[in-house]
Parts: structure tokens; C-alpha cells; sequence
């Protein structure tokens, strides 16, 4: 039946809503394709880990509709909904953490929600094209941002805050781990049309205290600018100055 779970995967990952989709493209993403909800809802910029919980649901019972069954062969009423595309391990730091099985990620690989193969950090330069920054008519211009590139800017530069060092999960503990900003160095704003968005090059983590600085003027400030006002202010924190990322250029 594992090999049958690959065909229905390819089957429902056309059927889902948007939504649902941005969940199982930002869980792709992830290092080793594992993240738990309160990473993903973070990604995505959710309200709440019920919508991620609930996508999750969603989605494995789909695919158990398609595939006919539970890919273990375990009867229905012994697991829950995600069990389906998911294996889950609980953990002291991240909580509860999805894994999704390697014929998922083959799955929706085919299906074009992403490569199968994990991208490193020092290979995001040669890393396929990402795109953003299309125009949805709203009731003002939306820029669409893609969560995947979030995701690996994270990946890439950690959940820190890459002016003042601030890290949410040291400070407010596992339950806030991984919240960051994600700051764009070329306004998107400012560009107005679907340009490749390079994780690397063009994303830096930052705090909101340290986002909010850098767009309070118009064009924004640099993160060197606002690297310099946080190093002249006459009472900056010793604990965010004093961290790795206040070193980084």
C-alpha cells in the first residue's frame, strides 16, 4: 500500500484549497520536511495553530479516502487524520513535531508543490527559482509573499533578529520559538511586479521592534542604518549586543 500512498497523494494534491496547499508547500520546505504547527503557523503568518492542526486533518483524510485506507493498515478510529501523510514525534523544545512520510514528499514533488530533496543553507543561491511580489486586487495592491522563501531564509539565518539578536524562544520559552519577521531588502512595494526572490541576497530575519524602525521612513532604512542607531542609542540592551547576529554585515 506504500507505494499505492505515492498515486494518491499525486490525486488529492490538486483538489485542495489554497490553504491547505500553503501548509503542505511550507512543510515540504522544512528541514527534513518536519516542522510542528507553531512553525508552520509561523511561516505562514496564521492566527493560530488550529489552522494549521486543521489542514493537517484535512489533507490526511483526503488522502485516506483516495488511497482507501490507512498506509500501515491501521483501522480507522486507531490514529488521527494527519497519521495518514505524517509521522509525529513530541519534543522538549519544538513540541509536538509532523514528519511527512517520504512518499508524500515524492507525492507532492510530482505534483509540483516543491523538489524532494532538502536544500542546505549554503546552496539557497542555486536553489530553483522563487517568485513573489504578483498583485491580488484587494481593496489596495497585496504583494504575495511565498512562504518558502520565508522558510529558508529562516533556514538559513536562524529565528534570531539579524540586527539586535533578539530570540523570541529564549526569551518567552518553546512556545514562542521560531517567531520572527521576515524582512524584505528590496521593498516589494517598491519593485510592483512577480520578481525571483533570492532567500540569501534579498531576506534577513529581523525583530518587529528592529522591523518597525527600518520602515519608519520612506524608502526604509538599511539593516546597516539601523545596526548604527542601535550601537549609538545610549542605553542599548548588553544582551542583544553582545549577540553573534549584531556581529553579522
Amino acid at each position: 500500500m506504500l507505494t499505492k500512498l505515492f498515486e494518491a497523494v499525486q490525486e488529492v494534491a490538486a483538489t485542495l484549497s489554497q490553504g491547505d496547499r500553503e501548509v503542505l508547500k511550507a512543510l515540504v520546505a522544512a528541514p527534513h520536511h518536519a516542522a510542528s504547527a507553531g512553525q508552520l503557523r509561523t511561516t505562514l503568518g496564521l492566527g493560530a495553530v488550529v489552522q494549521v492542526n486543521s489542514a493537517m486533518g484535512r489533507i490526511g483524510r483526503k488522502v485516506h479516502q483516495a488511497l482507501g485506507g490507512h498506509p500501515e493498515g491501521l483501522p480507522v478510529g486507531a490514529f488521527e487524520w494527519w497519521h495518514v501523510i505524517a509521522t509525529g514525534t513530541r519534543t522538549d523544545d519544538q513540541g509536538f513535531v509532523w514528519r511527512l512520510r517520504e512518499e508524500v514528499v515524492a507525492g507532492l514533488a510530482a505534483s509540483g508543490y516543491a523538489k524532494a530533496s532538502t536544500t542546505q543553507p549554503n546552496e539557497l543561491s542555486r536553489a530553483e527559482a522563487l517568485t513573489e511580489g504578483a498583485v491580488q486586487q484587494v481593496l489596495v495592491d497585496a504583494y504575495e509573499r511565498n512562504p518558502i522563501a520565508r522558510a529558508r531564509c529562516i533556514e538559513a539565518f536562524g529565528a534570531q533578529c539579524y540586527i539586535c539578536g533578539f530570540d523570541f524562544g529564549t526569551v518567552y520559552g518553546p512556545s514562542a520559538a521560531g517567531f520572527i519577521h521576515v524582512h524584505h531588502t528590496k521593498p516589494l512595494a517598491s519593485i510592483g511586479e512577480q520578481h525571483e526572490v533570492n532567500p540569501l541576497e534579498d531576506l534577513r530575519p529581523l525583530c518587529p521592534n528592529c522591523h518597525a524602525v527600518v520602515h519608519m521612513t520612506n524608502p526604509p532604512r538599511s539593516i546597516q542604518e539601523v545596526k548604527a542607531l542601535l550601537r549609538a542609542s545610549k542605553t542599548p540592551n548588553p544582551s542583544y549586543m553582545d549577540s553573534p547576529a549584531t556581529a553579522r554585515t
